[in-house]
């Protein structure tokens, strides 16, 4: 995954908070004093009943209210579609009329898995852009036949429906730049936080701006947190998506305040238990982020883009309580052990980044890296979750499932009762969720001549099997090979994925 990482400073230098203190204020009015935080009268507090308490999984190993979205049964991803490019325009990688054809080819590779897609770079000028203020879509990602960006955006939402794929928002709630149409709302009302001396902490650069931490404690008090939520909901239809995702979603203290990370994480917790309270979930970056969160909030966060857990802890969470993205954090483009035992979600993000990452726009390529993740990571992880760990065995590094499924990091395979699903970067994965139908999914990295593969049990009877090639526009140069002994016969050129049905 494209990820700039965010410094995790608190505080800086004197003479360059005063600086940037300075910069933040004359960015709000060059000719109008801002009165600084304790000389900011006090608003009334919004009425609240929204619990801020820990939520205690182990009782019941299941979330407080369940999901909107079964996140063990879906690939979630991204897709970056936009960043600011300096001069007040934007730089597109991804119109939403090519995010649906980027929804089209993942669907058709994924062979009808349910998915949601994240939009990053979706308002104003494109990612990071006029944070706190999410009340904007980017215009320049409109489709020519729309009047407005919004309009586009919400066609999306619906024709991605046809594609088995619910389209959804990308935010960051905790990020304040200078130019944002609320910067000086949030300075005038006390909302951002402060050193020990008073000043603006500036925790990093992006786009060109400084960018500061909201005081979400503060903010929530006065009830303009739930207003910047319900205003998102509205303009991003989150009634029809029913899920979004926070990125960066960890606390910051605010020394000037007194407002310890433990107290912003309390009212993260009444963030997530109010956006329930509409129906909607809330996925976020990690779940511990190296320990830089207190609460990991297991069974209130829906999932994680990254899934930042152990092997000890992926043994005993189940993943209808922890599921989401890709396991690991920032990067970590090799095979771990939690990836191969327990399986990973594919993010694709980074695949179609026409803007930081892939300016020659290579469709091929990109397709090419999803077919590998797919196949090595969602699938997978899919079969995985359709079974309950039963030991995790940390000397021969190895999950035995129920059923008889054994994942073995050590020899890089995967059995069910004894029959070989993957060996490497081999692998002949039954779909769990295709219903109507039996199929299996055989891929391989580098290729092979003539290997032969049993097929599960539920398949006796079969004498024919029919096989097709599956690309990001279908199911291509189909053929039948016969069943002998209830095994098939295959032959895979490098990077070839191949769907195998009953003929």
């Amino acid at each position: 995954m494209m990820k700039i990482i965010k410094s995790t400073l608190r505080t800086v230098l004197p003479a360059m908070a005063l600086l940037a203190t300075m910069t933040a204020l004359a960015a709000c009015s060059e000719n109008e004093d801002i009165p600084v935080a304790k000389e900011v009268p006090q608003l009334p507090d919004w009425e609240d009943n929204i619990s801020g308490e820990v939520y205690d999984y182990t009782v019941t190993m299941a979330p407080e209210r369940p999901y909107m979205h079964r996140y063990d049964k879906t690939m979630v991803t991204k897709l970056f579609m936009s960043r600011p490019d300096g001069q007040g325009g934007s730089n597109v990688g991804l119109t939403f009329a090519d995010a649906l054809d980027v929804i089209k080819g993942l669907d058709n590779l994924s062979r009808g898995l349910p998915k949601i897609v994240y939009l990053i770079g979706w308002q104003y000028e494109g990612h990071d852009c006029k944070y706190p203020a999410f009340h904007q879509f980017n215009e320049a990602l409109k489709r020519p036949e729309d009047a407005t960006a919004r309009e586009s955006y919400l066609w999306l939402q619906q024709e991605a429906k046809k594609y088995n794929t619910t389209v959804s928002v990308h935010i960051l709630l905790m990020d304040a730049y200078t130019d944002s149409p609320l910067w000086h709302e949030y300075v005038k009302n006390d909302y951002l936080c402060l050193d020990a001396s008073g000043l603006f902490m500036q925790r990093a650069v992006y786009n060109g701006m400084p960018m500061y931490d909201v005081n979400i404690c503060n903010e929530w008090q006065k009830g303009a947190l739930q207003k910047r939520l319900d205003e998102l909901a509205e303009l991003a239809n989150l009634a029809d998506a029913k899920t979004v995702h926070f990125d960066a979603f960890f606390g910051r203290e605010s020394p000037y305040h007194g407002t310890t990370v433990a107290q912003m994480e309390t009212t993260m917790r009444k963030v997530l238990r109010y956006m329930r309270n509409h129906d909607i979930d809330v996925t976020a970056e990690f779940y511990h982020n190296n320990g830089e969160r207190i609460d990991p909030m297991f069974g209130l966060q829906a999932g994680a883009w990254w899934m930042d857990l152990t092997s000890a802890e992926r043994a005993v969470l189940p993943p209808t309580l922890v599921s989401g993205g890709r396991e690991g954090l920032f990067g970590n483009n090799v095979w771990s052990e939690e990836a191969f035992l327990f399986g990973d979600n594919y993010p694709a993000e980074d695949d179609f980044n026409w803007v930081d990452l892939h300016p020659d726009r290579s469709w091929k390529t990109a397709w090419n890296s999803v077919k590998l993740g797919i196949a090595t990571h969602s699938i997978p992880y899919m079969y995985f979750n359709c079974h309950k760990v039963i030991e995790y065995n940390s000397t021969n590094k190895t999950a035995t499932y129920s059923d008889g499924l054994v994942a073995d990091f050590k020899n890089l395979t995967v059995t069910h009762n004894g029959v070989l699903l993957r060996d490497h970067d081999n692998t002949f994965f039954p779909l769990p969720w295709v219903t109507d139908h039996k199929e299996i999914v055989a891929y391989s990295k580098n290729g092979y001549g003539k290997r032969r593969w049993t097929l599960p049990a539920d398949w006796a009877g079969v004498t024919q099997v029919s096989i097709s090639t599956v690309t990001s526009d279908g199911l291509e140069n189909t053929y039948t090979l016969p069943v002998e002994n209830n095994t098939v016969t295959l032959t895979l050129d490098a990077n070839t994925m191949l769907s195998i049905q009953p003929e």
